[in-house]
């Protein structure tokens, strides 16, 4: 009985691991990506070198949350853009979302720095701290 009971077990273990993985192995990603729009950032703290930066991004529904940043450094300035995830075929009502994202970035030298943050891909938000 123990082992007809443990085998059942590890058919279901396989097959729910290959439907929880149908995407993935057809090749599909799990997650759509696309850039965030930010609505607004601004510097939390300097402490040091360590500059705490917050975004908050508006997103087509609230099932889209934080992915990844894109950072570019240039001389004395930073670009960042922010991305944001939803995981495919989920059901999501249809309404505005936003999230929050806070991040922590190093800056080497003294003087003033400039954070770039792309709001769309044509404009960005801008802000200049002096260490």
């Amino acid at each position: 009985m123990m082992k007809g009971s443990i085998i059942i077990a590890l058919l279901l273990a396989v097959l729910l691991t290959a439907v929880s993985c149908e995407n993935v192995l057809d090749g599909e990603p799990e997650y759509e990506e696309a850039v965030a729009y930010v609505e607004s950032f601004r510097v939390d703290t300097v402490a040091g070198p360590n500059v705490t930066l917050s975004f908050i991004c508006m997103t087509p529904t609230p099932c889209w949350s934080f992915s990844r940043v894109e950072e570019v450094r240039s001389g004395r300035s930073a670009h960042f853009t922010l991305y944001r995830k939803l995981k495919r075929n989920v059901t999501c009502i249809q309404v505005i979302g936003s999230f929050t994202h806070t991040m922590q970035v190093t800056v080497q030298d003294t003087g003033a720095f400039t954070f770039k943050v792309y709001r769309t891909p044509t404009t960005t938000l801008d802000t200049t701290i002096v260490l």
